[in-house]
């Protein structure tokens, strides 16, 4: 008996020790790559992008990551608002000159018609010169948006494949559930076979 309780005992303590192993692993590694039925829950109601997951995760423990990451987000949510003065200006004055033209081509006197068209003109290349700072200004801002963009989508996979490639070293599960499976088909095989050629002799 006494035999039988110290076998039980170093049988909970193996198991503990599995658990503990087991959490610990779990801690280690990023939610985005656990595969237990919390994470799939979660995974459920947010992005189903892997790599988006994996950078949330390590932008959520880095502090430099996170800091850019609200600079970022406060920068494209900045950006409608901060353009959205000259766009309308821009928009309405566009507007106008194409409405303008439409409407000169409708005058049949063409003296009335020709010294408007000039006036036009003219006042549309005053314009031009006048806004092409802003549509430079406009211009380089976009320009480095898709620079950002880019950076920002290279720093998300850098960030995120050293956690793939761990992955891949420490999770590769072993042959043994492909192998039964693989069993029990040749089994099954074996009993359809038996039994179809038994019914056709």
């Amino acid at each position: 008996m006494k035999k039988n309780m110290i076998y039980g005992i170093l049988l909970c303590t193996a198991f503990s020790c599995n658990d503990a192993e087991t959490q610990t692993n779990n801690k280690e590694t990023p939610a985005a790559l656990q595969d237990d039925k919390s994470y799939n829950i979660i995974s459920k109601r947010g992005s189903g992008d892997l790599i988006e997951n994996l950078y949330a995760d390590a932008v959520s423990k880095d502090s430099a990551l996170k800091k850019l990451a609200e600079s970022i987000n406060e920068i494209r949510n900045g950006k409608t608002d901060s353009l959205k003065k000259f766009d309308i200006y821009d928009r309405k004055n566009q507007e106008y000159f194409t409405s303008a033209n439409y409407h000169l081509k409708e005058i049949k006197d063409s003296l009335l018609r020709k010294s408007l068209t000039t006036l036009i003109a003219k006042n549309l290349e005053e314009y031009n010169d006048k806004v092409s700072s802003h549509r430079k200004l406009v211009k380089t801002i976009n320009a480095k948006m898709v620079s950002l963009n880019d950076l920002e989508l290279a720093l998300k996979v850098s960030r995120t494949f050293p956690l793939i490639k761990k992955y891949q070293k420490e999770n590769l599960p072993n042959q043994k559930s492909i192998l039964n499976l693989r069993q029990n088909i040749d089994q099954a095989i074996k009993l359809a076979d038996t039994l179809y050629k038994s019914k056709t002799q």
